[in-house]
């Protein structure tokens, strides 16, 4: 029997990443694998976490810090980022975290 929710899975973070273009960059033509190193790092920060501990409140200090890191933000630059990094916290949580839900095919 499959663990569920799934825990998470690195094809998954990367399109989430992706998905979320927290700079623009691929929406402005970038390829999608353009936050390659982020997605990498947020990886291998969760990778290990319990799904309970995959909710906003814990993911989005972590979306901060890799954001702050890698593209060399300052505070407020960070906050603007804020909402959308937010947004992605909520994405991840939706597909791992505790209030995750499998996605079947409609009937109809």
């Amino acid at each position: 029997m499959a663990t569920w929710p799934p825990p998470p899975d690195r094809a998954s973070v990367d399109e989430l990443v992706a998905t979320a273009d927290i700079e623009g960059f691929i929406a402005d033509g970038a390829p999608l694998d353009e936050y390659e190193s982020e997605a990498e790092l947020l990886f291998q920060a969760i990778a290990h976490f319990p799904s309970a501990d995959l909710v906003p409140e814990k993911l989005l200090p972590i979306l901060e810090e890799i954001w702050q890191t890698n593209f060399q933000l300052s505070e407020p630059a960070t906050e603007e980022r804020q909402p959308a990094l937010r947004g992605l916290a909520e994405q991840i949580a939706r597909f791992f975290g505790p209030e995750a839900r499998p996605f079947v095919r409609s009937s109809t």
